[in-house]
């Protein structure tokens, strides 16, 4: 069974990264690090992870997912966020595999929440975990 690191951790990662306080965020990210289970599962969501902050420390946006990503369109962001969630679903992926994919997946649940109109550093008391409608309705997948 996945035993998961509180959400707080993640999301606040997520907001880290989307701002671009990278020192902050791989401070976060060994914050999660030190307490997630070691199972196949949270080491694919923790490369995820990894990955999102080295992609952004690189300033090389423009050859990864992150290009493609249009943060001001929700039903863009939804629609990233089923098909990562289709994959995470599917048995044919690795527990790894889908693993990697509920980070991504959560990671669109998260920039769906997040108003980025005006980009600001998250503060540790404006963290909310509440999903917004019906089809966020499930927490951040049981990865951490």
């Amino acid at each position: 069974m996945r035993a998961p690191v509180k959400a707080v951790y993640v999301v606040r990662f997520f907001q880290l990264v989307t701002v671009r306080q990278l020192a902050e965020a791989e401070r976060e990210l060994q914050r999660i690090k030190e307490k997630i289970e070691r199972t196949e599962w949270n080491h694919g969501y923790y490369r995820a992870l990894q990955g999102m902050l080295i992609s952004k420390r690189n300033n090389n946006d423009q050859n990864t997912f992150f290009a493609t990503i249009d943060t001001s369109n929700k039903r863009a962001l939804l629609n990233f966020r089923r098909e990562f969630q289709e994959k995470v679903e599917n048995r044919l992926y690795t527990d790894y595999d889908r693993g990697f994919f509920s980070a991504w997946s959560d990671y669109m649940s998260v920039l769906r929440r997040m108003d980025l109109k005006e980009v600001k550093p998250p503060q540790p008391h404006q963290l909310s975990t509440e999903p917004n409608t019906a089809a966020e309705a499930s927490p951040p997948t049981q990865a951490l």
